[in-house]
């Protein structure tokens, strides 16, 4: 079983049908896979924690990085866990704004671009590992 978290930007602000219609894709392609995993967004940034077996990380996450909506992509962490975090979620999603970062994240000061990915604030996987388990905790998906 291996985890990866990585981070991005979309080539545009996504409405909430594209989020939708992304969701539903990735749920069913990892559900597919039997990889599950965590998606945060926020003003054109996504910070996403995979887990499942090897082979089927790899090539989702080659489909990632070829996907014409995703720049800037940059793994955070590739490594062997013993266990998922959330395994019987295909995908769970938060879209989040900067007030919400504010009041979750301590220390967290809203950017005007790309908070997520700001490199002062996701400098490593635990600091996006953290970030994800605060939208996953007590959360339904």
């Amino acid at each position: 079983m291996k985890r990866i978290i990585y981070c991005s930007q979309a080539t545009h602000d996504l409405t909430p049908e594209e989020l939708v219609a992304l969701l539903e894709l990735a749920r069913h392609k990892n559900e597919q896979a039997n990889l599950s995993g965590m998606l945060l967004y926020s003003s054109q940034s996504c910070v996403q924690r995979l887990e499942g077996e090897d082979v089927a990380l790899t090539e989702t996450y080659a489909r990632i990085h070829a996907d014409p909506l995703h720049t800037n992509l940059r793994l955070l962490l590739d490594a062997e866990v013993p266990a998922p975090l959330f395994g019987d979620w295909t995908m769970g999603f938060e879209h989040v704004d900067d007030e919400e970062l504010a009041e979750e994240l301590e220390g967290f000061t809203p950017e005007a671009e790309y908070p997520l990915v700001n490199p002062d604030l996701i400098t490593n996987a635990g600091v996006a590992q953290t970030l994800l388990c605060l939208y996953a905790k007590n959360r339904i998906r």
